[in-house]
């Protein structure tokens, strides 16, 4: 179903006289029905390339040039692209793919090119929405929906045609628990189904989904091995940056003691509805101390980014108040909360617009007036290791790249309030680690951080856990009171 041999292939260079780097160099692969392979690499290695290629999309759509052969269920990708409906791509950031004006019709947009009967295409539209739970959000716009529900969306999309190859691309990504348990059966289900699966992943869990594993690194592809033979090999991992034991985590308790009489959030009877929809969140009562570390968990849905969004101004109550440092945000534009509050977003391409990645980190600090932008700028390029990059636009950059420019935008501007929105996703054991020692200096500081995430295992560092579900918090306890609850 899939055979790819000797594949090498490098992107158009930026500049005319730059000689094109190769991302794959001789990569080859072969899955027949069925079959289902994992590949695991760090950050940069090439994974979602290779998914581009393997489905006709590179250099067809991307540019640049391609060396060796591929075939999908025999045919020839240089002959042509593969027929509608014969592979299925699951791209990093979901969001990317999806185009309708409902969920509806963004699950029934492959069928129809398919050129299904009508009542066919009713059928399938119906088992996919269940088989997702997203019977309920149908009518709903897809940039309206949570990041973990537009992964699902997009994945009941491409589900629903019954493709004989299906190549996801960092599948668990932003999912809750819930998300990933359907995930993971909606892949049982089609293994069971004879489609063959590739599947690019950071989660060893999924990798143990496909059995077999390979290896991406430096643009070279590993033969396959049985999974439990790698994911044995910790050490080894580890220090090809790929994961990070808990183990190795740094120290992220407290080291500024906590005054509770001194507020650095406060929230007060906050509901709010998107225009034209239903009320996402239900009355909100909040307080968070200065130099407090909150995890704010809960399952798809819930409304936790609708939420950490009013914390800078992003969005404004239909009713109810909110407080920054002890001024309301009411009638002050975001641009003046934003020497308050930093905000990593779930998706880093959307806080990223300057011309080079210098001008991105200084971009804040010199709105807010500050004296020594040149300096900060100068002094987390060091602290993030991107001198390097610094005149490349962030655009060009990789996911965990960009990822690394954001935390930089944020380092920069040095606010007493952190808020990170699902920080975590699309890292590798590397950019997991900068993360980690980054926040760790946070709280040295005694920075007020709000970190959105469903990694339970970062939110058990945090001094305390809040649970939202259907726009209100149904628990708000310390990480040891919080324990086996559901995030």
């Amino acid at each position: 179903m899939i055979s790819a041999q000797d594949i090498t292939f490098s992107y158009a260079s930026r500049q005319a006289d730059e000689r094109p780097k190769a991302v794959l160099t001789d990569c080859s692969l072969n899955l027949g029905p069925s079959q289902a392979l994992a590949v695991m690499g760090p950050t940069g290695a090439g994974k979602s390339t290779l998914s581009y290629v393997l489905a006709g999309l590179a250099p067809r759509h991307t540019g640049g040039t391609l060396l060796g052969s591929v075939a999908i269920a025999g045919h020839d990708l240089r002959d042509g692209p593969p027929a509608i409906g014969s592979v299925g791509v699951l791209f990093q950031d979901a969001a990317t793919q999806l185009f309708n004006t409902t969920v509806e019709d963004e699950v029934a947009w492959g069928l129809e090119a398919m050129g299904l009967a009508p009542h066919e295409i009713g059928q399938r539209v119906e088992v996919s929405l269940a088989h997702f739970e997203l019977t309920a959000v149908r009518q709903r716009a897809p940039w309206a929906l949570s990041g973990g529900q537009q992964k699902r969306l997009a994945l009941a999309a491409l589900w629903t045609m019954r493709p004989g190859v299906l190549i996801l691309d960092e599948p668990l990504g932003g999912l809750d628990p819930e998300g990933c348990a359907e995930v993971l059966a909606a892949v049982d289900t089609l293994r069971e189904a004879g489609t063959t699966l590739l599947i690019m992943t950071l989660q060893p869990e999924m990798a143990r989904q496909a059995g077999a594993l390979a290896l991406l690194a430096d643009g070279h592809l590993s033969s396959a091995m049985p999974v439990t033979a790698w994911l044995e090999q910790e050490v080894a991992l580890a220090e090809s940056g790929l994961l990070l034991p808990t183990r190795l985590w740094p120290d992220l308790s407290p080291r500024v003691a906590v005054d509770h009489r001194d507020p650095a959030i406060e929230v007060q009877g906050l509901r709010f509805r998107y225009p034209g929809g239903t009320e996402v969140l239900h009355g909100i009562d909040l307080t968070i101390p200065r130099g407090q570390f909150v995890a704010l968990v809960g399952r798809n849905g819930a409304g936790k980014s609708t939420l950490v969004r009013h914390l800078n101004g992003l969005l404004r109550p239909s009713s109810g108040a909110v407080s920054v440092m002890g001024r309301p945000l009411a009638g002050r534009a975001a641009g003046t909360v934003a020497g308050h509050v930093g905000f990593l977003f779930q998706r880093p391409e959307q806080q990223l617009f300057s011309a080079t990645v210098r001008d991105e980190i200084a971009y804040g600090p010199a709105r807010l007036g500050l004296s020594d932008v040149a300096a900060r700028v100068d002094n987390v390029l060091a602290r993030f290791g991107l001198e390097n990059v610094a005149d490349v636009p962030p655009a060009l950059l990789g996911y965990g790249a960009q990822r690394t420019v954001t935390l930089a935008v944020l380092a920069a501007l040095a606010t007493p309030i952190v808020v990170l929105d699902e920080p975590t996703v699309g890292l590798d054991g590397r950019g997991l680690g900068q993360l980690l020692a980054w926040v760790a200096e946070l709280r040295e500081q005694g920075v007020t951080i709000v970190l959105v995430t469903h990694d339970l295992g970062l939110a058990a560092r945090a001094d305390r856990v809040i649970t939202l579900d259907n726009g209100a918090i149904t628990s708000d306890d310390t990480p040891a009171e919080a324990h086996g609850g559901s995030a």
